[in-house]
């Protein structure tokens, strides 16, 4: 203090205090030595004064108006402003309140410090790379999870993030890029790109983000990246690794295992598609070389010129035709399985297609023409239901043909295939003689095996009408 006499005054009532006191002179202001609080006049006390003292840190005392000293006070907690006729009494109060506030802070960095310990520690046992982007999208900060890369951390500081993504993918996930085809579309997508260097956060942030990152060596690393933009980022427990303005923060977690698992299923799944198919296609083929034999043996039973009627088949002829037409549609449902994108399913629009095809060539003989007409949605059948539902249709066409044989007439058979409510299949048919069967033993047991309902529908005009409904389609 300028004034002595008020200083030793100073001296006198702290000492009562069991307070060490000493008088520091003009000289030593800026190096207290160990002690935790400085009174002083602001008049005594120069710019360079006042950041020495705030920088070790102790509490100030300052007595009278700071004036040009104001800036460097009036923030820190660690001050406290004075009349310049202040007691003794209450300078030792402002003291006592100041070192409190210092002890605070003190014992607030000792936390943060021990925080920051335990970030770092954290940071660097986590299995996954996090990372840290700036506005240029260089590596600002990376956990010893890069390793898994083959990569230390100070290697890719300061390096473009494009380093370790593989080139087809960066075209997809950097930002630069990403917005310049959007500007040039002049749309933006309808789903939001995922970015590695992202920098919205909240809903839009990116989450599950599949890319392929490169090693060092080389060898791809396929991985999930989820990460989000911060403009503002405040991370005072990394400030001496992150540095100013970072704006993406991201975490990496390593797929490939469960990348390679994948593959091999889908691979596996795969071979048995394809050997199902030529399982399928076997079938297929046996069955015709099987319906092959049936024909032939017809031939062997073809009654001679100088039978009594050259025109009527045989009845062991009608039945071999029957068995060869019941073989070819068995057939034709593997056939069409082996051919299908899906291996356990067929579309009925493809399937009655082909199906109305073979009845056609399986069934007419001389005399018996049946044109048939189908219309069918684009549906999903049951193969386990296909068979059978398939031999039922050929038993009613038969009563069709059989009529058509009779009667020397052509005949027009109408099938129907209709997606119904739920996952229930309806298949409509009408036609003239198609109910000639549909009570028959064979019939019977083919609706109960495919657990197919059926109702006759009545007639219009000569044709009959029915309806058989599928319960419950897969």
């Amino acid at each position: 203090m300028s004034d002595r006499e008020k200083g030793e005054k100073f001296m006198q009532f702290l000492t009562r205090r069991s307070t060490n006191v000493e008088i520091l002179g003009r000289d030593s202001i800026s190096a207290p030595g160990p002690a935790e609080c400085v009174i002083a006049e602001a008049a005594s006390l120069g710019p360079g004064d006042v950041r020495a003292l705030l920088d070790i840190p102790l509490a100030l005392i300052v007595l009278g108006n700071p004036g040009k000293n104001r800036g460097e006070i009036q923030t820190s907690p660690l001050v406290r402003i004075m009349p310049a006729r202040s007691s003794p009494a209450s300078a030792y109060a402002a003291a006592l309140q100041t070192c409190a506030a210092r002890d605070a802070i003190l014992a607030s960095r000792t936390v943060v410090g021990a925080l920051h310990t335990q970030l770092r520690t954290l940071l660097s046992s986590v299995p996954d790379i996090v990372y840290i982007l700036d506005e240029r999208g260089n590596f600002v900060y990376l956990n010893e999870s890069v390793t898994l890369l083959g990569y230390e951390p100070a290697e890719l500081v300061g390096r473009h993030f494009s380093i370790i993504i593989h080139p087809e993918d960066k075209p997809n996930i950097s930002r630069d890029i990403v917005v310049e085809k959007i500007r040039r579309a002049n749309k933006f997508p309808d789903t939001p790109p995922k970015l590695f260097d992202e920098r919205r956060s909240g809903q839009r942030m990116t989450r599950d983000l599949e890319v392929r990152l490169v090693h060092k060596d080389g060898h791809i690393v396929y991985a999930l990246v989820n990460a989000y933009g911060e403009r503002n980022l405040d991370m005072p427990l990394l400030s001496d690794v992150v540095g100013q303005n970072p704006q993406t923060i991201g975490v990496v977690h390593d797929v490939s295992a469960m990348h390679f698992y994948q593959q091999s299923l889908e691979d596996s799944l795969t071979a048995k598609e394809q050997l199902l198919r030529e399982i399928h296609h076997r079938v297929k083929t046996n069955l015709q070389l099987v319906a092959s034999l049936v024909h032939l043996q017809q031939t062997d039973e073809a009654p001679s010129y100088d039978a009594p009627s050259n025109d009527a088949p045989s009845a062991s002829a009608g039945v071999l035709r029957e068995l060869e037409a019941q073989i070819k549609s068995i057939a034709l449902v593997h056939e069409a399985l082996y051919q299908s994108e899906e291996v356990d399913r067929v579309t009925a629009r493809e399937f009655f297609a082909q199906f109305c095809h073979a009845a056609e060539e399986a069934l007419e003989t001389v005399g018996s023409t049946v044109h048939l007409q189908f219309s069918a949605d684009d549906c999903p059948l049951d193969p386990d239901r296909l068979v059978p539902l398939s031999l039922a249709l050929l038993e009613l066409l038969g009563g069709a043909y059989q009529t058509a044989y009779e009667k020397r007439a052509e005949l027009t058979v109408t099938l129907t295939f209709s997606c119904a409510e739920g996952r229930r299949r309806v298949l409509e048919m009408q036609g003239e003689g198609i109910l000639r069967r549909a009570d028959s033993p064979i019939m019977r047991a083919l609706l109960k095996y495919a657990d197919v309902g059926f109702e006759v529908l009545g007639k219009k005009a000569l044709n009959e009408c029915c309806r058989l409904t599928v319960e419950g389609q897969a």
